[in-house]
């Protein structure tokens, strides 16, 4: 018999990672479309399905995250209480965005085909960047909370984590990670008509995607048996 309690954010924290590294891509590859010749240019519509489906994942499994509170503590796991909100909560707000974009890429898409207007992403996707700019506040706000009230420290029963346990790497790790993302977020409206806040906004997102994306390998193994005998 074990010890049962919530730890889905495995596959969560793997689309979030995700959603930020093609979101870079994505954009390297809109500005290239948008720059080619008319009727040159590749579609961009399966671009936007896959932030749909990616979006889809994140907002539904975020949202469920954020009702089903409290969640149920794991003796010597002293983060889960407070899961749905320093981590079901932005995976609700940053899913339902991203889900939103990709339906505006791909209608926006779908009007440039048809030539009903130019193809403008910029200001399609701008007032949703402008939402989740306002969301990155809450994510700099929990990357401070986290470290000060201690709810980034490794658990001692998790298999992975534990190793860096008494050390400051993860919860300074962790901080960062939502810190910086955070700080991508508030720079994205302003990416396209700044070089320099471009390429700030380029490398954090980059650099968080890809440190979510490592972090959610290591859960996947350690979650299987986070759960000790009873």
């Amino acid at each position: 018999m074990i010890m049962q309690g919530v730890t889905f954010n495995t596959t969560m924290a793997l689309v979030a990672g995700t959603i930020m590294i093609l979101a870079v891509v994505f954009a390297r590859t809109a500005a290239r479309a948008q720059a080619a010749v008319p009727g040159k240019a590749r579609t961009l519509t399966g671009w936007g399905w896959a932030f749909v489906a990616l979006g889809a994942y994140l907002g539904v499994t975020g949202m469920y995250m954020t009702l089903m509170w409290p969640l149920k503590e794991v003796d010597g796991a002293f983060c889960c209480t407070v899961d749905n909100v320093t981590f079901g909560e932005p995976a609700a707000l940053y899913g339902l965005l991203t889900f939103i974009a990709g339906l505006a890429i791909i209608a926006a898409q779908k009007a440039a085909d048809r030539k009903e207007r130019p193809l403008d992403l910029v200001g399609t996707l701008r007032p949703i960047l402008y939402v989740a700019a306002v969301g990155g506040v809450g994510l700099v706000m929990f990357a401070i909370a986290g470290m000060h009230f201690g709810m980034w420290r490794p658990p001692d029963i998790e298999p992975i984590a534990r190793l860096m346990a008494g050390q400051i790497w993860e919860p300074l790790m962790v901080m960062c990670l939502y810190g910086f993302s955070g700080i991508a977020a508030m720079l994205a409206p302003f990416a396209p008509e700044n070089k320099w806040v471009g390429r700030i906004a380029t490398l954090l997102t980059w650099g968080c995607g890809v440190t979510w994306v490592f972090l959610s390998f290591t859960v996947f193994y350690s979650h299987v048996g986070f759960f000790p005998p009873a």
